[in-house]
């Protein structure tokens, strides 16, 4: 079965995130007119072959970064510490405000996005966008989020 899972993603049958795939062969994420468009096939590759990751998060946001940091040990990766070299590195952020907000309709809220190497600065190899209410906290939107990827892990 998971062989077949594989397949279907290599030829670009499985399902990604809200943004669509792109060729089997390409690794990373490519941007064109403000749509990123990531391969879930390579993303999961990388996912698979890295041993330590980094959570990447702002100060003042460390429940944010003890979630991702959770995800990476769940993910049975080592968390490198700040001054470490990485295989991987997550962070949250904001999703792009993309207008006006009318009614309670789900709006893109944040991306957690998956980097190769030590930090943001790297290649971006996946992003999984979390769709959800504005009114939540954000900490409930991360959380949120990253079980959604994790959803996707299991998929």
């Amino acid at each position: 079965m998971k062989n077949l899972i594989g397949l279907l993603f290599a030829l670009g049958l499985g399902v990604g995130t809200v943004q669509a795939q792109i060729p089997a062969n390409s690794a990373g994420c490519t941007t064109e007119h403000r749509e990123t468009k990531c391969n879930w096939y390579w993303a999961r590759k990388s996912l698979d072959a890295a041993r330590s990751v980094k959570a990447e998060y702002k100060e003042m946001d460390r429940a944010t970064g003890a979630q991702l940091k959770d995800l990476a040990k769940e993910l049975g990766k080592t968390v490198a510490k700040e001054d470490q070299p990485a295989d991987l590195t997550f962070t949250v952020m904001p999703a792009a405000i993309s207008g006006v907000d009318i009614g309670p309709a789900d709006e893109e809220i944040l991306e957690l996005k998956v980097y190769s190497g030590s930090s943001s600065q790297g290649k971006l190899i996946w992003v999984e966008t979390y769709r959800g209410q504005k009114d939540k906290p954000w900490q409930a939107n991360v959380h949120a989020a990253i079980e959604q990827f994790r959803q996707r892990l299991k998929g």
